[in-house]
C-alpha cells in the first residue's frame, strides 16, 4: 500500500495510529508467528490488535491533553489465552517497532521521547492484562514457579533442563518421556532428556528437516503426532517402540529457532490442551534460560562480574539478616559493576531506602539532601516508581540531560541531580513469587561506564538472589514467631493440665481410703481412674519435653552410671506387662560397662522403646534388651519379632506426631522424638533397623565413660 505524508506537519502520536493503522498492521503482521497456520487465527490476532492501538492512542491523547492517563485494560478473552502466553512478548516488542518504523517512513522524523516513554508504559499495560488471563492457570503457575525456581539455583544449564522435564513429567500425568535439544549451526543436539529417553547420549545430534525434532525445528511451530510409533518421520528406536502420542515444541527467539523440546505418551493418543499450554509456556522459559546461559557464559569471562555474583551469593546464603546483607551487596557493587547502588524496599505500601553505596564519598551529602527533599514521586513515568508499578527492568545506557528534566521536582532538584554526573543506570525489580519487594538501582557516573544487556542480566541475577534470600528471612521470621507462640501455649496448657491430673490422682487415693473396695464394680472403677490419670500424666510429660526440646532446653544431667543398672532397671519394669502380654523379654549387658547418663532420662528413653516393643509384639514373641561396648561409645539395643515397619516409614518415624498403626496399635507420635532429643542431648544417637514381618530393631548409643584412650 502506498504511503502518503501530504498534511502530516504536526500530527499527533494518537492520530497517527489511528489514521494510519492498516499501514502498521502491515508492518507487524509478517513478524507474528501463527501457530496454527491458518487463517482462522488472522481475525482474533487482528481484533486484540486493534483494541490495544486503540487504548495506547487514548493514552497518548490524554497525556498530550495534561489529564489523567490511566486506562482501563480488558484482559484477554479465555479462548485466546494459549495463543496469547506465547506470542504475546515478542508482539509487544515487533508493535512498538512497526509504530516507529511507520512513523518514520510517513512523517520523516523519529517520535519524541515523552511520545515513546507513554507508548512504551501503554504496551506495558496491554501485556500485564495479557499475562493476567495466563495467571488464572493455577496448575500452570504452580509448575511455572518450579521452572522459574530451579532456574534461579541450578549450576547450569543442563541441571535447569534436566529439571525443567522433570517438573513437566510431574505435572502432565500423561507424559511419559521429554527430551530437549539444541540448536548448534544447522543440526539439534541433545541437552537433557527424561523418561523412557533418560539414557539418550549427549553426543547424539540430527540435522534439521531430519526426525521428528528435526521437522520440528524446519516448521518453526509445534507438531503433534497421534500414533507416533508407527510415523516414519520418527527415527527414535525408544519411541517407535510404543510412543502414541508425540508433541514437540521449538524453541523460538528473535524470531530464530534455537532449540526443539518434545513430550511422547506411552498411553494417549493426544494431549489435552492444558498439557500442551504447560508445555509452551514451559518451553518459553527454556528458550530464555538457553539464550540466558549463552550471555552468562559471556558474563563469566569478566573477572569483576564473577567476584560479584559470587560474593553475593555467599552473603545472601549465610545471613539471614536481609538488611545487613543488602547493606553488603550494595557496597560489593561498588565499583565493581556500578558506581551507586541504591536499594529500596516496600513495606505496607511505603517505600524504605535500606542501603546506599558510591564510589566518591564527597557525594554524599548530595545522597542525603535527595533522600531527604526529594522523595520517590509515585506517578514518575520513569524510574523507581515506575519500575515499582510495571514490575519490569529500566535501563539506559546513556543519560541525557532531558531526562533529569522530565524526573526532577523543581531547580534545586535538577541542579542536584547535574552534580551526581551519571552516565547511565539499570533499575530492576525484586519479585517474590508474584510479589513486588522493591528495586535495586545500579549508575554509573565517574567512571563513564555504559551498561548493556550483559549487565542487565547481571542485575537482573541479583535481584532474584536478593529475593529470594528476603523472602526466605521473613519466612524464617514468621515460622520462629509461629514456633515461640506454640511452645508458650504448650507449656502453659501441659502446666495446667498437669496440676488437674495430679487432683485426680490425688482424689483417686483419697477415695481409695474411703470407698467400698469390697464392691467389685467400684474397685474396678477407681482402677480405671488411676489407669487413665496416670496415662494422662504421661502425655503431659511428653508435651512438657516436647516444648523443652523444641526450645533447645531440656534439662540432662549425666553422670557415670553403670549400663549393666539400667538394663536392669528396665527389665524390672517392664517384666510384669511382658507376662501379662505373654511376651518373653530377655536382656543381657557386657560387664563393667560405665556410660555418661542422665539416669531418669535414660530410663524414660528405655521405657519408651519397650513400651513400644511390648506393645506391636505378638502373644508367644519375644524382646531383647541388649548392651555392648563400641570404641568410644556403648550401644544399647532393643529388638522384637513383631510385624516390623514398612521401609518408607522409617524416615519420618522420629518427627514430632509421627504415628503409624501396626496390629491396631498407636500412640501419641511423641515417644521417638524425644527420645532422640534425649540421647541428642547426651551426644548420642538413635536409628532404627526394620522390615515388614522380620521384626524391629531400635539401637542408640551413650558416651562410654571407660573409653579405652581416655575420650568420653
Amino acid at each position: 500500500m502506498s504511503l502518503d505524508s501530504t498534511g502530516l506537519t504536526g500530527i499527533r502520536l494518537g492520530e497517527f495510529i489511528r489514521q494510519y493503522f492498516d499501514h502498521i498492521v502491515a508492518e507487524w503482521s509478517p513478524g507474528i508467528e501463527n501457530p496454527a497456520d491458518s487463517p482462522a487465527a488472522e481475525p482474533a490476532i487482528g481484533e486484540r490488535l486493534q483494541q490495544t492501538l486503540a487504548r495506547i492512542a487514548d493514552r497518548v491523547d490524554k497525556r498530550e491533553a495534561g489529564a489523567d492517563v490511566r486506562v482501563s485494560l480488558t484482559p484477554s478473552p479465555a479462548s485466546d489465552t494459549e495463543r496469547m502466553h506465547d506470542t504475546v512478548s515478542g508482539e509487544r516488542r515487533l508493535l512498538r517497532q512497526s509504530i516507529v518504523a511507520v512513523w518514520e517512513r510517513i512523517v520523516g522524523r523519529g517520535i519524541g521521547s515523552p511520545e515513546l516513554d507513554t507508548l512504551d508504559a501503554a504496551l506495558d499495560d496491554d501485556l500485564n492484562a495479557a499475562a493476567g488471563s495466563v495467571r488464572g492457570r493455577e496448575h500452570l503457575l504452580r509448575a511455572l514457579d518450579r521452572v522459574s525456581d530451579s532456574a534461579l539455583t541450578s549450576a547450569d544449564l543442563e541441571t535447569f533442563l534436566g529439571d525443567l522435564l522433570r517438573i513437566t513429567l510431574e505435572a502432565a500425568d500423561t507424559v511419559d518421556t521429554c527430551a530437549v535439544l539444541i540448536r548448534e549451526e544447522n543440526r539439534l543436539r541433545v541437552r537433557a532428556a527424561v523418561g523412557l529417553e533418560a539414557e539418550l547420549s549427549a553426543e547424539l545430534s540430527v540435522a534439521i528437516g531430519e526426525g521428528f525434532a528435526g521437522l520440528v525445528a524446519e516448521q518453526a511451530r509445534p507438531v503433534e503426532l497421534p500414533h507416533a510409533a508407527q510415523d516414519s518421520r520418527v527415527n527414535s528406536p525408544t519411541i517407535r517402540q510404543g510412543v502414541k502420542a508425540l508433541y514437540g515444541v521449538p524453541m523460538i527467539l528473535a524470531g530464530k529457532v534455537i532449540g526443539v523440546a518434545y513430550v511422547g505418551s506411552l498411553s494417549a493418543c493426544e494431549f489435552p490442551e492444558d498439557d500442551k499450554l504447560l508445555f509452551r509456556a514451559m518451553v518459553s522459559r527454556a528458550a530464555l534460560a538457553v539464550v540466558k546461559a549463552q550471555i552468562l557464559a559471556d558474563l563469566r569471562r569478566t573477572e569483576g562480574a564473577q567476584r560479584f555474583l559470587a560474593e553475593a551469593s555467599r552473603e545472601f546464603a549465610e545471613s539471614l539478616d536481609y538488611e545487613a546483607t543488602l547493606e553488603k551487596i550494595a557496597h560489593l557493587a561498588v565499583p565493581t559493576i556500578a558506581d551507586w547502588c541504591l536499594v529500596d524496599l516496600l513495606e505496607d505500601g511505603r517505600l524504605r531506602r535500606v542501603s546506599v553505596a558510591n564510589a566518591d564519598p564527597q557525594q554524599d551529602s548530595v545522597a542525603t539532601r535527595l533522600k531527604n527533599r526529594y522523595p520517590v514521586d509515585p506517578d514518575a513515568m520513569i524510574g523507581i516508581a515506575s519500575v515499582l508499578r510495571s514490575g519490569r527492568t529500566e535501563w539506559r545506557d546513556r543519560v541525557q540531560d532531558d531526562v533529569l528534566e522530565r524526573v526532577a521536582w523543581d531547580a534545586d532538584h535538577l541542579s542536584l541531580l547535574r552534580r551526581l554526573k551519571l552516565r547511565a543506570y539499570i533499575l530492576v525489580p525484586i519479585v517474590a513469587k508474584g510479589d513486588l519487594l522493591g528495586t535495586i538501582a545500579l549508575m554509573t557516573a565517574e567512571s563513564g561506564r555504559r551498561y548493556s544487556e550483559w549487565d542487565v542480566e547481571i542485575a537482573e541475577d541479583l535481584a532474584r538472589r536478593a529475593a529470594m534470600a528476603i523472602e526466605n528471612s521473613r519466612l524464617y521470621q514468621k515460622a520462629q514467631e509461629a514456633v515461640r507462640l506454640r511452645e508458650q501455649v504448650l507449656a502453659t496448657v501441659s502446666h495446667d493440665l498437669r496440676n488437674q491430673v495430679n487432683v485426680i490422682g490425688i482424689a483417686n487415693r483419697l477415695l481409695r481410703h474411703t470407698a467400698n473396695l469390697a464392691d467389685p464394680a467400684t474397685e474396678r472403677s477407681l482402677n480405671v481412674i488411676e489407669r487413665t490419670s496416670q496415662s494422662m500424666q504421661r502425655l503431659v510429660n511428653d508435651l512438657l519435653d516436647l516444648a523443652s526440646i523444641q526450645a533447645g532446653k531440656l534439662a540432662v544431667v549425666a553422670t557415670s552410671v553403670p549400663l549393666r543398672s539400667l538394663i536392669d532397671e528396665a527389665y524390672e519394669m517392664h517384666e510384669a506387662a511382658a507376662l501379662a502380654s505373654g511376651v518373653r523379654l530377655v536382656a543381657a549387658c557386657e560387664p563393667n560397662l560405665q556410660v555418661l547418663a542422665d539416669r531418669s532420662r535414660i530410663l524414660q528413653v528405655l521405657g519408651n522403646l519397650l513400651g513400644n516393643a511390648l506393645r506391636f509384639t505378638p502373644i508367644g514373641g519375644r524382646v531383647v534388651i541388649r548392651g555392648e561396648a563400641a570404641e568410644t561409645d556403648a550401644v544399647v539395643s532393643v529388638s522384637d519379632t513383631g510385624c516390623g515397619i514398612a521401609a518408607d516409614h522409617l524416615p519420618t518415624l522420629f518427627e514430632p506426631y509421627r504415628t503409624i498403626a501396626r496390629s491396631g496399635h498407636s500412640g501419641s507420635g511423641l515417644g521417638l522424638f524425644i527420645a532422640r532429643g534425649i540421647l541428642e542431648r547426651h551426644g548420642g544417637r538413635i536409628w532404627i533397623e526394620s522390615a515388614e514381618q522380620r521384626g524391629t530393631t531400635v539401637f542408640f548409643t551413650l558416651p562410654r565413660q571407660d573409653a579405652p584412650d581416655g575420650r568420653h
